[in-house]
């Protein structure tokens, strides 16, 4: 499998910024500028057109600015920057059908970079005097070169903002500031989504959050004209969201943290503190952000929501994952790293990621989703291939099925994002690596027929992990199969671990790659390519 793969050349996997998909002539050459004229401003119908595709697809997940008083501004003499309007016109032509947006209308992939590249220049004038406009341009430049297979530049594009916000005093209250209420909702909305920016992007690229949640005392943004309830109450979910993936960022992925890990008896009850407020947080949901995926696995459907929210709730499958990831026992384990069920409950999260990416391909909506949901289902596939390697028949068939419907998914928003083509490839490279022919359950429209012994449902969160503070309402009789003999083997467990710390190595997951970062991919897969060749002698 692997001598038929095109980034396996010469003993080694090399992958780079460039797409696999995509054919060569629709790359234009490495080191190629734009020349533009970055005081230039589209005409009125496609910037109108350009600013009602932001609105409609990517502000209602990180609303990073006031709304109305933007719109206002559009009509007075006081208009807002071009380099905000640019970073505005580059994210949103993703999206558009409309040629102009194009600076070579027969390659789909240059829509935008005009807009880009005047966004660049007009950075230049912006070091010595920038504004809470410049803060909100970087982060919007930022998912824009995520998506566009530029992802070290918006990593620094992101950083740039966080530094800024610094110095505008972003991270203090302002309500009793002699501003407009205008201008502080619009300061807390750049504060706050810049701090939900930092843990995506830190879980992204394997790194550690920049703002520190003990210094800052930024109220919640609130809909101050009471024409967004829906967004803005999706918005302080996704804050306080964001900030338990920091803490499980800060406490399983840091230095710091693996050192802590290593050194106590158990890791259960880090995990259980951790565990215990996803699930407060998914109990305490409002009812208008409340979200129950269809079981497409079993034909469930249902006309997805909001894509904020569909959004939304792939972040805590997301951050279900990576929460209990590093604890799922490898082959060779004889002891379980952990008294929870770790993995039963990460694939719990993949399959509900998956419900919800199938329902938003079926709507065709997958294209308009933001670039760091690419993530989210990037993670999910990652589970999914463990499982099709380590399982039983039945489940890794499932699982191969699984594998080719979240690829196909983040096919559909490769349309949009360039990078999903990489990051596609790269699980298929990881399966082939793992001898898993995904490609044999292709065909598959829908899920095999189960036997009525094996059609068990998943686990919710709440049933999944001990010590639940939300009472098992649901599928006990599953739960009793699947986990019966937990609390049995709970104190033989801990008797085993009381003179052996957690030790991550022999994991299933143990130096595989957590984040997006290129390089770590090629290490790794290049790495376990080099260890399989002895074995296959």
């Amino acid at each position: 499998m692997l001598r038929n793969s095109k980034n396996f050349q010469g003993g080694a996997f090399r992958f780079d910024s460039r797409g696999y998909r995509i054919d060569g002539d629709d790359e234009q050459p490495l080191g190629q500028t734009i020349p533009v004229d970055p005081y230039a401003l589209p005409p009125d119908d496609l910037s109108n057109h350009l600013i009602d595709l932001y609105f409609s697809h990517f502000y209602p997940f990180l609303p990073i600015l006031h709304k109305k008083s933007f719109l206002a501004s559009l009509r007075s003499e006081r208009r807002p920057p071009h380099l905000l309007l640019n970073a505005i016109y580059a994210l949103a032509s993703r999206v558009s059908a409309d040629l102009r947006v194009r600076t070579d209308p027969s390659l789909p992939s240059t829509a935008g970079d005009v807009f880009f590249e005047r966004a660049k220049l007009l950075l230049n004038n912006e070091w010595d005097h920038f504004r809470v406009e410049t803060v909100q341009s970087l982060i919007l430049m930022s998912s824009h070169q995520n998506g566009a297979m530029k992802t070290i530049r918006g990593w620094l594009y992101s950083g740039l903002a966080f530094r800024m916000l610094q110095n505008l005093g972003l991270y203090r209250n302002c309500d009793a500031w002699n501003i407009s209420e205008a201008e502080k909702e619009n300061r807390k909305r750049c504060f706050f989504v810049c701090f939900v920016v930092d843990r995506l992007s830190c879980a992204m690229f394997g790194r550690t959050p920049v703002i520190d949640e003990r210094d800052y005392d930024t109220p919640y943004p609130s809909d101050i004209d009471g024409e967004e309830p829906q967004i803005i109450e999706n918005f302080l979910q996704l804050i306080k969201l964001a900030s338990i993936l920091g803490s499980v960022l800060r406490q399983l992925y840091t230095v710091h943290g693996k050192h802590e890990l290593s050194i106590v008896p158990t890791p259960d009850r880090i995990i259980s503190s951790l565990d215990k407020q996803l699930n407060m947080w998914l109990a305490r949901l409002p009812q208008g952000v409340q979200y129950s995926p269809p079981n497409t696995r079993e034909n469930e459907r249902q006309p997805a929501p909001a894509i904020e929210r569909c959004q939304l709730h792939m972040l805590f499958y997301t951050t279900l994952i990576l929460l209990h990831r590093p604890f799922i026992p490898g082959p060779t384990q004889s002891v379980a790293p952990s008294v929870f069920p770790s993995g039963a409950i990460c694939t719990y999260a993949a399959n509900k990621i998956l419900d919800i990416a199938v329902s938003l391909y079926e709507e065709g909506r997958l294209k308009n989703v933001n670039s760091y949901t690419l993530y989210f289902m990037f993670t999910a596939g990652i589970i999914f291939i463990n499982d099709a390697a380590t399982g039983d028949s039945m489940t890794s068939f499932e699982s191969k099925i699984s594998i080719n419907k979240i690829m196909r998914g983040m096919e559909q928003a490769e349309t949009t994002w360039r990078t999903s083509a990489r990051h596609t490839n790269i699980l298929g490279e990881l399966a082939g690596l793992r001898d898993i022919n995904y490609e044999e359950c292709a065909h598959e429209v829908g899920y095999p027929t189960i036997p009525a012994d094996r059609q068990q449902p998943p686990p919710t969160p709440a049933i999944a992990v001990p010590a639940s503070p939300e009472p098992a309402t649901s599928h006990d009789q599953y739960q009793s199969a699947r986990f019966g003999q937990q609390n049995e083997n709970q104190q033989r467990y801990q008797e085993q671990q009381e003179a052996r710390p957690f030790d991550p190595i022999g994991t299933a997951f143990w130096g595989v790659p957590t984040s997006f970062d290129i390089e770590e991919w090629n290490n790794y897969l290049n790495s376990t390519q080099q260890q399989s060749v002895p074995q296959q002698q």
